[in-house]
């Protein structure tokens, strides 16, 4: 088996959010750098005297050479009075060398100072950067985790936040000390021959110009690294998620070719990358190393012969030592503008990224004065309910409407897909309707806190996720300071004690990653006693005990019946004899509730309802073919809709 898809068909994450982020390196330091001000000024203060305080060496090396070797001029030092100064050679000699001595240790600790304060900055903004954004992601609704792939968003949260750390710690830092000694050495040069200086400059425009086009080839290419990187990662995730049903069906070399695909994309995409970076910073090497050769050709003749053409300025050995020393510490920084311009590119693109999400659009969200229920009776309404997925042409379920008293049990049954889970989610509002409205106690769910909504709601779903942890600390997830004696009661009523305690540790066994030491039906039971423990005021079981055998699903529902009966419950059940005893029976079919009512009606009623009842029961009778091909997958519990 071998992978039929090229990996550029992956979906790309937010694609069309990023196109719209703009300014996002401004926006970063803005919103993140505001409360770390004073750090700040620490770190930008250092950056920008470290360098200018590290031109002072080859300052002073001009001034023993002309001063002290060759007394062609007088000894001075800037900023230090001419009385100040010895007059004999040999104190002049050790004064320079103290001085530039001195120099190098200022340079050097003002850097120190600049490293930890940039590091400390970077470190702390990258960790408000991924706790927002994983903040941010808590609050999206399920309908963002439809689309995104879990791989993309754990590529913002591991990679694109960690890329943050290069940028924030080195780029602003050593934009600063480029920015710095170019500055100061174009006016140190200007400074001691402004006329050789033209000269020193004239590889300025050029550098200037290929960074330019530098910059234009390698931004877009960064943008499709860190998506690529992205669509590895979300393969990757997919592919170890599911590595049990990779196993069952042998698909090793599928999935194993699948990743290869994305793998080379990424391998393509950055070698684009490396080959547009390796023709640019060779090539500003050799304009640099020929703009240090004239320079060396025409200093050479200057001493020689005198000033050429139209210069008429006299030229000293230590000057020109000097503009040499200062020429490779002159260009060297356009060079290294290069590096920064890759830095800020790869950066940027991730930068964008994190932004897309920050900005995402919370579709279920708190209204404004939202109403806080702290005493909820239970009692439910749909009023024309209809709702599709993004992805789908039809709707899931479409005009449902129905009324539920406080403390009923209502059973919901039908064929696979036929609407019975969505149903259900709409009512902790994992989604909202497209069409009409649901109440809870009189009120629209829009109109209620959030919190408070699915606080007072327990959900057990059909495929429970368990955490890694121990038994007790999935029971007691959402109530951590719960006792043991509470743990053990909530476990009893779900049918778990037994089986719990009879674990190689009870309680505290570890059930490992999504639960995968535990069966199918002991995960179930975990589950139900996960939400039982909460104390809810509604409950809603989604083939809450599918994965257990007939005994021990008449176990739990005799021991759910005293809970179950102060609180509304909604079950979704596949085997009827779960639900027979309902106050009330919906029956859906094609997104619609096509039968409603107790079990002996809908018996005589001899619907859809009575005819599902037969075939659990044996009864086929003379139904119909086309029948029991609609019904022939009523054993499936893993349908999500």
């Amino acid at each position: 088996m071998t992978a039929d898809k090229d990996t550029d068909d992956d979906p790309l994450l937010f694609e069309q959010d990023q196109a719209e982020t703009s300014w996002p390196i401004p926006r970063l330091f803005q919103e993140y750098g505001a409360a770390y001000k004073p750090l700040i000024a620490v770190a930008l203060g250092a950056s920008l005297l470290s360098p200018v305080v590290s031109l002072l060496p080859t300052y002073l090396l001009k001034v023993v050479i002309d001063s002290i070797f060759l007394q062609t001029t007088t000894f001075t030092v800037p900023l230090v009075p001419a009385n100040w100064l010895p007059t004999h050679p040999q104190s002049q000699l050790l004064l320079s060398v103290g001085l530039i001595a001195g120099a190098a240790v200022t340079s050097s600790g003002l850097g120190w100072v600049s490293g930890w304060a940039w590091g400390r900055f970077a470190q702390t903004v990258q960790h408000i950067v991924r706790t927002d954004a994983y903040k941010k992601i808590q609050r999206l609704g399920i309908s963002f985790f439809d689309d995104q792939q879990t791989g993309q968003i754990l590529s913002i949260l591991n990679d694109d936040v960690n890329e943050l750390n290069r940028l924030l710690e080195r780029f602003l830092d050593e934009l600063l000390r480029i920015g710095a000694r170019f500055i100061a050495i174009a006016a140190v040069l200007f400074y001691l021959h402004w006329q050789l200086a033209i000269i020193a400059l004239i590889p300025v425009p050029v550098l200037a110009v290929m960074s330019r086009w530098f910059i234009s080839r390698i931004r877009p290419k960064y943008d499709d690294v860190r998506q690529r990187v992205g669509v590895l990662n979300a393969r990757i995730e997919n592919s170890l998620s599911g590595i049990r049903v990779v196993k069952a069906y042998t698909s090793e070399l599928f999935e194993a070719n699948r990743v290869d695909d994305a793998s080379k994309q990424l391998l393509n995409t950055r070698w684009d990358v490396i080959t547009t970076r390796i023709s640019f910073f060779p090539l500003m090497n050799v304009v640099n190393w020929l703009s240090f050769g004239v320079l060396v050709v025409i200093g050479g003749l200057w001493i020689l012969n005198g000033p050429p053409l139209f210069f008429t300025e006299p030229l000293s050995v230590g000057t020109l030592v000097a503009f040499l020393t200062y020429n490779r510490q002159f260009t060297s920084p356009l060079i290294q503008v290069g590096h920064l311009v890759d830095l800020y590119h790869d950066a940027r693109a991730s930068v964008i990224r994190i932004f897309a999400l920050k900005d995402y659009d919370i579709e279920i969200k708190n209204q404004e004065n939202a109403l806080s229920l702290v005493d909820i009776d239970g009692a439910v309404a749909y009023e024309d309910v209809t709702f599709r997925y993004e992805t789908d042409e039809e709707p899931a379920i479409e005009d449902i409407c129905f009324e539920v008293e406080p403390g009923a049990f209502v059973g919901i049954v039908g064929p696979t897909g036929s609407g019975k889970t969505t149903l259900t989610k709409l009512l902790p509002r994992f989604y909202d309707p497209d069409d009409g409205s649901i109440r809870l106690d009189g009120h629209e769910l829009r109109s209620i806190a959030l919190n408070d909504l699915r606080t007072a709601i327990g959900y057990v779903s059909q495929e429970p996720f368990l955490f890694s942890g121990t038994v007790s600390e999935n029971i007691a997830y959402s109530t951590p300071n719960v006792s043991r004696a509470e743990i053990e009661q909530a476990a009893r009523m779900a049918g778990a004690h037994e089986f719990i305690t009879s674990l190689a540790d009870g309680y505290e066994t570890e059930v490992g990653e999504r639960g995968v030491k535990l069966s199918g039906g002991q995960r179930q039971r975990i589950a139900l006693a996960r939400a039982i423990i909460t104390d809810p005021d509604l409950l809603i079981l989604d083939e809450a005990t599918s994965h257990v055998d007939n005994e021990t699903e008449v176990l739990i529902q005799t021991a759910l019946r005293d809970f179950s009966a102060k609180r509304t419950t909604f079950a979704i059940a596949h085997r009827l004899s779960t639900v027979r005893h309902a106050d009330t029976i919906l029956v859906l079919d094609g997104g619609k509730i096509v039968e409603q009512g107790v079990h002996e009606e809908l018996l005589e009623h001899d619907g859809l309802y009575a005819n599902l009842w037969k075939v659990q029961v044996g009864e086929l009778g003379d139904l119909p073919e086309t029948f029991l091909e609609q019904t022939a997958d009523a054993d499936a519990t893993f349908s999500i809709r």
